[in-house]
């Protein structure tokens, strides 16, 4: 694992086995310094067996999950052992399908984590007790899937922190965790390279603030203009999927979301506006939370997302333990044409 100090760049990683921090760099950077010295250390870790074979001529699949998991309270672990077992397949979720996590509010507890200041962390609720939350590392080693985690911000005084990250069956390469224009919290998003057949694809999991600077009543939306804007700029191009919590609390009219529009991303092949009235459980409802694809390479043959719900009317406080829903999707590639 390697972390790295030189600001402002946007090289990726040239070793598979590197995960490299790109700091944002703008005239008040060093109010990050604390939010970076408050959490712990990336965490990369390769616990996949080797992918099967490619089966011929058939579509190579891709199921993706992206979900908030609200500091580790989602249940992750039920819901990819209903993915595994074949509980979701009426969304196109293949138990043999290749499987792929993008995870926001992920939490990490870890000991080594020095006592940490007050001033530059993440609220948490201090009635519930840390042992109920699922441990993102914890989570990778018990489900065997390889895990990139990059934390964005401490949990109070705990001796913990919670970011975003992405877990697989399939391995992880040029791997990298960009830092976001700083807004109200610290912000990092993750991203790697997955290969299906002859096609690399990109995956990222990313979270926006969703209010402005402290002190602040406005709602932050120039500034999640800003991080939506610096993260198209880290990712290049290609063939991309974004799990995201985005926070746009006024939707397409928000600038953050036609930024992402128009660089291609849309909901799914061909682009469909979704059927659901919120993706955020709690009062007010919102849809916040997108599973989006570009597919510059125009090597998906079709996607689809789905909203899943625990409760079949969509009742109850929460949603398997978390107040999002989780987004599932089947990305279907094409199997012509030469190595990407």
């Amino acid at each position: 694992m390697f972390i790295s100090n030189h600001v402002n760049s946007l090289a990726l990683s040239a070793s598979d086995d590197d995960f490299t921090l790109l700091q944002h760099l703008h005239d008040r950077h060093l109010r990050l310094e604390g939010w970076r010295r408050n959490v712990g250390g990336l965490v990369a870790l390769n616990l996949a067996g080797s992918p099967a074979p490619s089966r011929g001529s058939t579509p190579h699949s891709l199921v993706v999950l992206s979900w908030n998991l609200w500091i580790g309270y989602g249940h992750l672990r039920d819901v990819v052992s209903r993915i595994r077992n074949g509980d979701l397949l009426a969304q196109g979720a293949s138990p043999d399908a290749p499987l792929v996590v993008l995870a926001q509010e992920a939490y990490r507890h870890d000991d080594s984590l020095h006592a940490g200041s007050r001033r530059h962390c993440g609220h948490i609720a201090t009635g519930r007790r840390v042992r109920e939350r699922e441990d993102i590392v914890e989570t990778a080693h018990l489900l065997g899937m390889n895990l990139r985690y990059a934390p964005s911000m401490r949990n109070g005084a705990l001796q913990s922190d919670r970011g975003n990250a992405i877990l697989s069956t399939l391995p992880l390469s040029d791997t990298s965790a960009l830092e976001l224009p700083h807004l109200l919290q610290r912000r990092v998003a993750v991203s790697a390279n997955v290969t299906l057949g002859h096609h690399k694809v990109r995956v990222v999991s990313a979270h926006l603030d969703p209010r402005g600077p402290a002190g602040y009543r406005l709602l932050g939306g120039a500034g999640r203009s800003a991080q939506a804007a610096h993260l198209l700029e880290g990712l290049g191009s290609g063939t991309i999927i974004l799990g995201a919590d985005l926070n746009v609390v006024r939707g397409r009219y928000e600038g953050a979301w036609q930024l992402l529009r128009n660089a291609g991303f849309t909901m799914g092949v061909p682009s469909v506006l979704p059927t659901w009235r919120h993706t955020y459980h709690k009062v007010p409802r919102l849809v916040i939370d997108y599973l989006l694809v570009r597919d510059e390479l125009r090597i998906v043959d079709a996607a689809r997302v789905y909203r899943l719900d625990e409760d079949p009317a969509d009742r109850g406080p929460l949603v398997f333990g978390s107040d999002h829903h989780p987004l599932l999707a089947r990305f279907d590639f094409t199997t012509i044409g030469a190595p990407q």
